[in-house]
């Protein structure tokens, strides 16, 4: 920190040695050569600005009708509705056809779906419960997943439907 300020203060001793050694008229020129330099850089920046103003001017009309139909959109779409569990032991099922596992067990509870399944391979698992998500909203409520040496993983899941 102190190497900046003392270069700081080098330039300013050079910058006010450099300017008292020039004559008045040479201070002059350069003090109005400064001045249209920066009166054509601010001019520059405000002719900028009131043109990205008024582009944004021209674009707003257009912005809110695109707003207000999106709002009349969104009013349309109702909230995903959670399905009963029988309902979803119903998907769930078809869904669990294609597992191709030896021992896949689904059975209705309160809320939701138990699902049982011997002889797991877990990414098979993550795989096949992604593309349930995406079929049907349901979520893993509770999850007790066991290696069993010889057999794979043996996978107890309570899914639920809903938002």
């Amino acid at each position: 920190m102190r190497a900046a300020g003392e270069y700081i203060d080098i330039l300013r001793v050079r910058l006010e040695q450099g300017w008292g050694a020039r004559q008045p008229r040479e201070r002059q020129l350069l003090g109005a050569l400064a001045g249209i330099l920066l009166v054509a850089v601010l001019q520059c920046l405000w002719t900028r600005g009131w043109e990205g103003v008024a582009r944004l001017e021209q674009a707003l009309p257009g912005m809110r009708h695109d707003l207000e139909r999106l709002q009349g959109l969104g009013a349309l779409v109702q909230p995903p509705r959670a399905l009963p569990p029988q309902a979803l032991l119903d998907v769930l099922q078809r869904q669990g056809r294609l597992l191709n596992a030896r021992l896949v067990q689904f059975t209705a509870r309160d809320k939701g779906v138990e699902m049982v399944w011997a002889g797991a391979d877990f990414s098979v698992l993550a795989h096949w419960l992604d593309r349930v998500a995406s079929v049907v909203r349901v979520r893993v409520v509770e999850a007790d997943v066991q290696r069993v040496p010889g057999q794979g993983l043996t996978a107890h899941l309570i899914l639920e439907s809903g938002p």
